[in-house]
Formats: structure tokens, C-alpha cells, sequence
């Protein structure tokens, strides 16, 4: 290849071309992954409508989607890798269990110094806000972090629902709240529902698009949509990024172009977070 430049600076000198001659591109070097040919996904089922699985099994959901154009845009069989628990789901493809995780990952800076060099956080692709689903008889009673008083409130250990209550109740100074970490936001919103009175958990938390979809499905409201609160009592935006292997080798670059080329399934989401009252 420089002999061939070399040749058609030379060429160019001698045809008195002030301009110089463009040659084709080099091919992109292959991706490098796992398992050859193969994309593999960490995925957290129980994150409708971003990641989930059908009551056939299949795997479904705006993540699901997305990254399985990715796959096939690059050549690549989609391998689904489940993962049972949210937290620390960002740290598996540093850990070689897999090329990619996803299932809605808020980009915070505590989850990047976790994950290290090992993995490679993509560019956003969407952002999400904040809410709780409750028994269409409590719709009117929460708006605000104050409300919470008293209450036993759902949500996924580790998640930002998680990050996003636990704040808001420590700066707000709300007393006598019970705060239940699982692993499953579906359970969740089942246990809200088939609550009876004050016996059983008053709300469950999670992102606004999640809310709205166990909602419809099991005839409870949506209330509250609101920006994440971090443990410094800070209000910002939440975006969701992919945490790709830093061992596969060009996956996150072109992950990141493909992120940049093609619009998210779900749309862009909220990306405005102004401050709020607590």
C-alpha cells in the first residue's frame, strides 16, 4: 500500500497534478468476540418494555430489538445470555460472560468506576425518568418524596429506582419508609396490585416506561414521573448506555456508530431534568 501512494504521489508530480489522487479505503478490521461469528447479550429479564421474555420464552423488548439489528447490521448470530439478579449486570462482559449487557443500564459514574477498564460504556441511546405505579385507590396520594411516610415502597436491589428513593428519603428526611429490594420488577408490580389496604407494599418504583407498561397490564397507575435524585442530593438526567467487553475487539466502536446511524425503538426519552420539589 505505500508503494501504491508512493507511486501515485509520483504519478501526480509528473502529470503536473496539483491535486492528490484518492484511493480507496482499507477494509474495517473484523470484529473480535467471544465466540466467533456470535454476539453475545447479558440480559436481565424482568425489564419490561426494554428487555423481557414472552409467555413463550422468547426474548422481547426495545433492547432486545435494537441490539439484535446491531447484530445482524455486523453479521452476527444474537446469542440471549440471562442473568438473574439487575445489580452488577454492567460488570459481566468484563468478566467474560458475555460481549454486551443491556436491559436499560443508567450510565452512573459509581457503575463506570466498577466496571474499569474491562468494559467500555457505549454513547446514550436513551433516557428515562423516574416513577411508581400504585392501586388506582392511592393515585392521588403520591407526589412527592414526603408521601412516602409510613409506606413500603418496591424496587429492584441496585437499580436507579433503587439509588433514586433511597436519596430522596435520606435528604428529605422522610420517616418510617420501608424500602424492599428484589430482583424482579414484575413481582413488583403483582404485589402492589394483590396488596389489601395498608397490608402489602403501597407502590412499587421504577423508570416511567416500565411503570406504564406493568400498569396497563395489571390495572394499576402510574404517579410521580420524576428525574433521578444521586446520593449526593443531586437531580440529573438519566441516560441508558450498553457496557461492551473491552477484550471484543471493535464492538464498541461499532456499536457506538450504529447508535449514532439508527434511532432507538422506543424513542430518544427525557433528556431535560430540571430541579423538582421533594
Amino acid at each position: 500500500m505505500r508503494r501504491v501512494r508512493r507511486w501515485a504521489k509520483a504519478f501526480a508530480a509528473g502529470m503536473g497534478l496539483s491535486a492528490v489522487i484518492a484511493l480507496p479505503p482499507l477494509a474495517a478490521a473484523p470484529l473480535e468476540t467471544l465466540a466467533p461469528g456470535t454476539l453475545s447479550v447479558c440480559m436481565f429479564a424482568t425489564f419490561p418494555p426494554f428487555v423481557g421474555k414472552s409467555d413463550a420464552g422468547a426474548w422481547e423488548g426495545s433492547d432486545v430489538d435494537y441490539l439484535k439489528a446491531f447484530a445482524a447490521k455486523m453479521g452476527l448470530r444474537f446469542l440471549p445470555v440471562e442473568v438473574a439478579d439487575f445489580d452488577g449486570l454492567w460488570l459481566r462482559p468484563g468478566a467474560g460472560a458475555c460481549d454486551i449487557a443491556a436491559s436499560g443500564i443508567a450510565d452512573l459514574a459509581a457503575r463506570r468506576q466498577e466496571t474499569g477498564a474491562a468494559g467500555v460504556w457505549s454513547d446514550h441511546y436513551y433516557f428515562v425518568l423516574r416513577a411508581f405505579g400504585v392501586r388506582k385507590a392511592d393515585a392521588g396520594k403520591l407526589s412527592r418524596a414526603g408521601d412516602l411516610e409510613g409506606k413500603t415502597i418496591m424496587v429492584i436491589a441496585g437499580s436507579t429506582a433503587d439509588v433514586d428513593v433511597r436519596s430522596r428519603v435520606a435528604h428529605g428526611h422522610v420517616p418510617d419508609v420501608t424500602i424492599i429490594g428484589t430482583s424482579d420488577d414484575v413481582e413488583n408490580a403483582r404485589r402492589v396490585r394483590d396488596a389489601s389496604g395498608d397490608d402489602g407494599p403501597f407502590a412499587f418504583g421504577s423508570g416511567l416506561g416500565t411503570v406504564q407498561y406493568l400498569s396497563r397490564k395489571m390495572g394499576l397507575v402510574p404517579v410521580w414521573p420524576h428525574c433521578m435524585m444521586t446520593p449526593d442530593g443531586k437531580v440529573r438526567n438519566e441516560p441508558f448506555s450498553f457496557i461492551v467487553r473491552a477484550k471484543s475487539i471493535g464492538v464498541a466502536e461499532a456499536l457506538n456508530a450504529f447508535i449514532a446511524a439508527t434511532p432507538y425503538g422506543a424513542g430518544r426519552g427525557q433528556d431535560a431534568c430540571p430541579e423538582e420539589r421533594r
